[in-house]
């Protein structure tokens, strides 16, 4: 029996707080996402390490209204970190605003999570709520998880 794609986790409604990020801000092919966010973070966190700065929170991605799902992808990669760092070429330091927002836990193959992204959209509309910004993925498994026990946080900034 495979775990379900989405717990029985509810849409929830929260304040995401404030977070000092480095990232770095790409259009990708949607086949080239994968190897992409590998590069990007493995970069990202080598440039953490040797700054000796710590992470603050499990990586994420914004993904940017201007994205084409199925075809690319404008999204910020990103690593929360603990204190300011000087950012190498190509990456940049900067606060992402907090907010109010609706979340959901999922849990499965990330080939599912436009599922999850529906049940907020259905949630948004049933509460007349309305996106206030692009969403955040916060990526909770480490790699070797398999995929149908994969977890990702889905954050939707709200107004």
């Amino acid at each position: 029996m495979t775990a379900p794609t989405l717990t029985n986790h509810e849409v929830s409604l929260s304040e995401s707080p404030p977070r000092r990020i480095l990232s770095r801000h790409v259009t990708v092919d949607e086949a080239d996402l994968p190897s992409m966010l590998g590069t990007t973070f493995a970069e990202i966190y080598a440039h953490l390490g040797w700054a000796h700065v710590e992470p603050d929170g499990p990586p994420f991605v914004v993904y940017h209204d201007s994205s084409e799902p199925g075809v690319r992808w404008d999204i910020d990669i990103c690593a929360p970190i603990a204190s300011a760092v000087e950012p190498p070429p190509g990456l940049e330091s900067r606060e992402l605003p907090g907010g109010p927002v609706a979340s959901l836990l999922h849990v499965g193959p990330y080939s599912t999570l436009g599922e999850a992204y529906a049940r907020i959209e259905r949630y948004l509309e049933q509460h007349g709520l309305t996106r206030a910004g692009p969403p955040r993925e916060f990526y909770l498994s480490e790699a070797e998880v398999p995929p149908e026990e994969t977890t990702t946080l889905i954050e939707q900034p709200i107004t």
